[in-house]
């Protein structure tokens, strides 16, 4: 029988040397669980990757190099579409003349087009790294899209019909995503009345804008002109009315920092890092959206992935697996926009046997002095972390986009099994929501005197060295000077118990109606998932004889 024993209890033992986890039963430290995934996580056949579709720069009107875009996006993604601002084809006359900015910019990317074709071919790697080339169209009546082109010798063109876009991107296999479709139908909301399912087979929910699943979720539209989030344009309202399309998010960074830190990432289920299974995973719905960690999702209805649309079945099988970078609050399996079922893994007690498993460790830095003390100064860090007693085995870089630097990088300069060194810089100005710090997150096999030690060289000389004993019961903060200098903080240890969750769920239906599913993962860090549908179809109808 296996040992079970309250978090009271478990406690103790981590912290009360005459008692050993052994009495408790725990083993030996054992291999990685198959159900725990490596960096490029599997779902059957696939392999789930993360990256940015979505993203802007100076080519355009955004900020930030074309190059420092396309270097920082190689540091931490498996692929990037630079969509450069390329036309808008029913733009008015705005107060104060605004409409230059944008007008301006599309000639910018006009003139720099063939840099933007070159700087793909320059850093296309498969198997490590896929850049693709996109630009961006904008629509008042229609929506915005953006396109992403298969090839690194693609044409930059303007239409000013949609259905001639669509055409184009039909006859260069291309795929045309709408974004920020929560906006209000005629102030460059989602039109989906003029989707072309064939070249639009997903729609972004998730960016810098905001959270499009509902008019009342997490992260409402709040950082642009055009108002909040309209009821009949949010991804709640289109399943409804019979919209089939998987779901992606991406950043819409306008800093020029592809996949910053709870802006938004588009995972996708593909059979190798190449251009051509990336396209192939977005055109088959193989893909899922995230805010910022790069949870892996895999979620099934009677064996079939998410995007599916299947027969007509009485009973479903509906089998979820989610693995996390930090405790994960619930997940939540949606029937027809409403619950279905939540798991809650953050309210399990773990047991002795947890520290077979790998654990997470958080450490975030960059609190310092706020805007209102006109100290917005940069701090650079130089950090190394070593552990002693444990195996490091895999890291999550949590990079956000502010600020913005040309000369700066956030860098993982060195890793083994054993340490782990950084270079990054932060500041309390242009960052996301108000936050400054960043983050990383380290995957470790160890017990409770496995000890951690962080040494920072900048910003200044300090170390702080916790055990896992330690950090199973609190978090600890590490500061680099008396007030109002910057300082940093180790998170409290997450257990494999509160990380991943896998499980089965059973429903039936009658079949009058079409169902769709689909997966939603909340963690308590408020970084969220969500898969895209499967689809079931109604019963048959009996004919009249």
């Amino acid at each position: 029988m296996k040992s079970s024993i309250t978090r009271r209890q478990f406690l103790k033992a981590s912290t009360v040397g005459s008692l050993s986890l052994g009495s408790l039963g725990c083993s030996a430290l054992r291999p990685a669980l198959a159900s725990v995934p490596a960096e490029h996580p599997k779902v059957g056949e696939h392999q789930i990757y993360f990256g940015d579709l979505h993203n802007h720069n100076e080519v355009g009107y955004a900020r930030g190099s074309l190059e420092r875009a396309f270097e920082i996006a190689r540091e931490h993604l498996d692929f990037f579409a630079f969509t450069p601002h390329g036309y808008w084809n029913d733009i008015g006359h705005y107060e104060n003349n605004i409409e230059r900015k944008w007008l301006d910019g599309f000639e910018v990317t006009k003139r720099r087009w063939p840099e933007v074709l070159a700087m793909v071919r320059k850093y296309d790697e498969p198997g490590r790294y896929v850049p693709i080339a996109g630009f961006e169209w904008h629509s008042t009546h229609l929506g915005d899209y953006h396109i992403l082109l298969p090839t690194p010798d693609a044409e930059y063109v303007r239409f000013d019909d949609l259905r001639q876009f669509q055409r184009f991107a039909k006859q260069h296999r291309a795929i045309m995503i709408p974004h920020h479709p929560a906006n209000r139908l005629g102030h460059r909301g989602a039109n989906l009345a003029m989707r072309d399912p064939d070249v639009s087979p997903v729609i972004e929910i998730f960016s810098e804008w905001g959270n499009a699943e509902h008019d009342r979720a997490s992260s409402p539209y709040v950082r642009h002109t055009e108002g909040g989030r309209w009821t009949q344009n949010t991804l709640h309202h289109f399943l409804s009315q019979g919209h089939r399309f998987g779901v992606i998010a991406s950043t819409d960074d306008h800093l020029g920092f592809p996949g910053g830190y709870r802006e938004g990432l588009a995972a996708v289920l593909a059979s190798e890092l190449t251009r051509e299974a990336i396209f192939d995973a977005i055109r088959d719905r193989r893909t899922y959206a995230l805010t910022g960690d790069r949870i892996a999702v895999d979620f099934r209805l009677n064996g079939q992935l998410m995007g599916r649309e299947m027969p007509y079945a009485r009973r479903r099988e509906l089998a979820v697996t989610v693995t996390g970078w930090d405790q994960i609050d619930r997940v939540e399996i949606l029937k027809n926009n409403r619950v279905l079922h939540r798991d809650f893994p953050m309210d399990r007690t773990p047991a002795a046997r947890s520290w077979d498993d790998p654990v997470l460790l958080r450490f975030e830095y960059g609190w310092g002095p706020w805007p209102a003390l006109d100290m917005t100064r940069i701090c650079d860090w130089d950090i190394t972390i070593t552990v002693d007693g444990g195996v490091l085995e895999s890291v999550q870089p949590c990079f956000q986009s502010g600020p913005l630097d040309e000369t700066r990088r956030d860098k993982i300069l060195e890793r083994s099994d054993k340490h782990l060194r950084v270079r990054s810089f932060t500041a309390l100005r242009q960052q996301f929501e108000d936050i400054s710090t960043k983050a990383v997150v380290l995957k470790m096999r160890g017990g409770p005197q496995t000890s951690v030690t962080v040494t920072l060289r900048e910003p200044t000389t300090v170390s702080l060295t916790q055990t896992f004993r330690q950090l199973a019961r609190s978090n600890e903060m590490l500061f680099t000077g008396d007030f109002p200098k910057e300082s940093a903080m180790l998170h409290r240890l997450v257990f494999g118990d509160h990380y991943h969750t896998s499980y089965e769920v059973t429903d039936t239906d009658d079949g009058k109606d079409l169902n769709w599913y689909y997966l939603r993962v909340v963690q308590a860090n408020n970084q969220y998932a969500w898969s895209s549908p499967i689809w079931v179809e109604p019963r048959a109808a009996t004919p009249v004889i």
